[in-house]
């Protein structure tokens, strides 16, 4: 991480340029040097003396409203607006009182604007230029959160240790800071120093419910199976008062369950998954649950009834071969035999050979590897779109409040900027939807490098299914 002392003496606005270059300069090369020759053009059209005759207490006033409404921008979560008033700031109001308050603000919007280097950048500049600032807990936060979306981890818990170290009337920094530390150290696999800092965090605060059940999951990872269902079990009995707190309960259901079905506490198993939300991320793990359990009990009935909804809503997912393969097995001893040899059917037409995997997830891999660098690519060029987007400051307020030769050019940086942000949302889109795509081929690698061999067994059904079925005629039924 490059250290805020190399900001030395240059302006806050330039720090944060400087801070997104040095982001660009550090990625793979870039074949279109024009993009940078632009940014230089854009620098041109801004004066480069940003002197005014105003006094120091005008100057004051000014800015304080522009830092007004850069506050409640950052409170309606428009982060991206809320960046451009304190960077305007900032530039033109270099001796403004709050300014301690401006590099914070802006640290956690470009976090939100998922600009995470530059962000630790601002955060550092204000705690090594803003030292007695009672912002600096707040900042640490920033840092600690910026590290943790890095899967910096130590880094992360090294700015989680000094801020314990802050005034305990921190408070509300301070549950969340051991929130994202427990985190941390059950990613490093520290299991027993994420349970007792998870331990610390305050049961009126918002962080509670994620970390008791990531508390549950770090004894449930120390083999401790008793005391990880005591966990779970404490948080289904949490009143559901938010969607965040439904998820995260029917997340416990989710692992309950499974716990008691590997337990052979099958009727436990199944009053947890059925409780699960239809609304939850994973709620076709729940109905594949269900379906195992009800198998393992022999009611066939239900086999069939909760598997076929699964194949019903969920079609195309990773666990549509699988549920096939149950269903087949139910209709099997219910004696409905044709309709056994089309699930075991589907399977064999839609799903691949075990011994064809290989060269399937070769293609996938590389299509991964594909996808990731066209990622890279778009992120510097989103990164370089958002530099000159910042050395393009809108120009707002009433024109008594600018300076009289930025008035000159409003029109003329008004016009560039709408055609840089339409460029940029729509560069933020097809990354957005790139993401999305390797989110869902990771996925797929890793499912089909775990998975059974679901067809093998499919053929072995269709034969028994035909065996037992040509038995059923000879016997008259």
């Amino acid at each position: 991480m490059l250290s805020s002392k190399y900001f030395g003496n240059i302006s806050l606005k330039k720090a944060v340029f400087l801070s997104l270059s040095i982001i660009i300069m550090f990625q793979p090369a870039i074949s279109d040097v024009s993009v940078f020759a632009k940014t230089k053009r854009v620098s041109a059209i801004l004066p480069t003396s940003r002197q005014d005759t105003r006094s120091d207490k005008e100057m004051e006033v000014l800015a304080n409203k522009i830092y007004d409404r850069g506050v409640r921008l950052f409170k309606r979560e428009e982060y991206w607006n809320c960046a451009q008033e304190f960077i305007i700031i900032m530039d033109f109001f270099p001796q403004f009182s709050k300014m301690d308050k401006v590099v914070n603000y802006l640290g956690h919007c470009l976090f939100q604007e998922e600009l995470t280097l530059a962000s630790i950048r601002m955060f550092n500049y204000l705690l090594k230029n803003y030292r007695n600032s009672k912002h600096i807990p707040d900042a640490l936060l920033g840092l600690e959160r910026a590290f943790y979306q890095q899967n910096d981890y130590k880094q992360a818990l090294r700015v989680y240790y000094a801020i314990i170290k802050k005034p305990a009337r921190y408070k509300n920094i301070l549950d969340e800071a051991r929130y994202i530390a427990g985190k941390c150290h059950y990613h490093l696999k520290n299991y027993d120093i994420s349970v007792s800092i998870f331990k610390k965090v305050d049961n009126h605060s918002k962080f509670y419910d994620s970390a008791l059940y990531t508390m549950a999951l770090s004894y449930l990872k120390k083999s401790n199976v008793a005391v990880a269902v005591d966990y779970f079990q404490k948080i289904i009995s949490l009143p559901i008062i938010n969607g965040e707190r439904r998820d995260i309960v029917d997340n416990a259901r989710l692992t309950l369950g499974l716990i008691y079905y590997e337990l052979n506490s099958f009727q436990a198993a199944i009053y947890q998954l059925s409780k699960i939300s239809p609304e939850h991320e994973h709620y076709q793990d729940a109905l594949l649950g269900l379906g195992w359990a009800y198998l393992k009990l022999e009611d066939y009935n239900n086999v069939i009834k909760y598997l076929n909804n699964l194949t019903k809503e969920f079609p195309n997912t990773a666990n549509a071969e699988e549920s096939y393969f149950l269903l087949g097995q139910a209709y099997i001893y219910q004696g409905q035999y044709d309709e056994s040899l089309k699930a075991y059917k589907t399977i064999v037409d839609l799903y691949p050979e075990k011994k064809n995997m290989p060269g399937l997830l070769l293609k996938v891999n590389n299509s991964l590897r594909q996808e990731n660098n066209r990622v890279e690519e778009l992120k510097v060029k989103i990164l370089v779109e958002e530099t000159k987007l910042l050395d393009a400051m809108p120009l707002v307020g009433p024109g008594k409040e600018i300076p009289r030769y930025l008035i000159n050019k409003k029109k003329e940086l008004k016009d560039f900027r709408e055609k840089m942000i339409a460029n940029l949302l729509n560069e933020r889109d097809h990354l957005l939807f790139m993401k999305k795509n390797i989110d869902e081929l990771t996925k797929l690698v890793e499912r089909k490098e775990l998975r059974k061999d679901w067809r093998s067994f499919a053929e072995y059904g269709i034969s028994r299914a035909l065996f037992l079925k040509e038995m059923s005629v000879l016997r008259g039924n």
